[in-house]
């Protein structure tokens, strides 16, 4: 029986696996030429996710959720927060905090805030004069709910408030993730549609959001001592994504992470394209986890990931 199950789940990820590597290069051959707003909501959060490759969409079981798969939430026992911290390149840090807590068997509700500070820039006026230092950023505010529909399904939501600034030029808008949760027991379906909302307009030029729809699939084979998964994304308004991650388990407590993440026909608006790897360590209320992206392909250098889990309330 076990056997049976096992070779199920194989050639089910084979075939997701062929359809989207397929599916992947007809869509991104058809257009490559959608340009967004906001791309830092491209951006993930997490070291776990970052070392898999971002194949998170089916993973995703925590506070994390809120940026990956709101259904996912439903998975917190009590209480969860996360911090992560995400050098880029030159000054550039995206820094990103969530907080979820359960308050019902079935509803699982969290706040996330995201910021990403360009450091310094030297400013200039239409006669090239310095004006002084600016300091641009982007930032996004979210709440989120999860809420287990069935002992098998879970959906969720999440609203989002998203802002950029570029001295005295900015805009703000609003958007909206839904995601659903397929869980088996030792598979998992999830799908996502995300940053769906209104277009940013800077001085009077709107600028449409980058909204994207996802599907996953992870499994266990080996009494949870092996997790993969595999995801496909498609952006609305440009290329696609094929994902692949793997993480082991170690004592329950340490874990090995991989991952690659494939932008066909698309580098130069990868983010964090390329392969990955990371570690994690848990204890009894945290975890820690790091992420490394070699040489990434859109910044030419090598990205470093940290990010801590604090759990509460058990």
């Amino acid at each position: 029986m076990y056997r049976r199950t096992l070779k199920k789940i194989l050639l089910g990820w084979f075939i997701l696996l062929v359809v989207v590597a397929f599916f992947g290069k007809v869509t991104t051959a058809a257009s490559n030429a959608g340009r967004t707003a906001a791309d830092f909501l491209l951006i993930g959060v997490g070291a776990r996710a970052a070392a898999m490759g971002g194949a998170y969409t089916a993973v995703t079981n925590g506070a994390s959720a809120a940026y990956w798969n709101p259904a996912g939430l439903t998975e917190v026992v009590a209480g969860e927060a996360i911090l992560g911290h995400y050098a880029w390149y030159q000054d550039i840090n995206l820094e990103h905090g969530t907080i979820a807590y359960r308050v019902s068997d079935r509803t699982t509700i969290a706040a996330s805030i995201s910021y990403l500070g360009y450091g310094q820039i030297d400013g200039r006026d239409i006669n090239g004069q310095s004006t002084g230092d600016i300091a641009p950023y982007d930032w996004a505010g979210s709440f989120s709910v999860g809420f287990k529909a069935t002992p098998e399904i879970d959906v969720g939501v999440s609203g989002k408030f998203i802002n950029q600034k570029l001295d005295d030029i900015g805009s703000s808008t609003v958007a909206l993730d839904l995601g659903v949760k397929y869980l088996h027991e030792r598979f998992t379906v999830a799908a996502v549609i995300a940053n769906v909302g209104p277009d940013m307009k800077f001085a009077g030029i709107s600028e449409r959001i980058p909204s994207s729809s996802r599907i996953g699939i992870s499994f266990s084979p080996f009494n949870d001592l092996l997790l993969t998964s595999i995801e496909f994304e498609k952006r609305f308004y440009g290329g696609s994504v094929i994902r692949h991650g793997f993480e082991m388990i170690f004592s329950n407590q340490y874990f090995i992470r991989a991952g690659y993440s494939f932008y066909p026909g698309d580098k130069i608006r990868a983010f964090g394209g390329g392969p990955s790897v990371g570690l994690g360590v848990r204890f009894e209320k945290a975890e820690l986890d790091y992420a490394f992206t070699p040489k990434d392909d859109y910044s030419s250098e090598s990205l470093h990931r940290f990010s801590f889990i604090f759990r509460f309330g058990e």
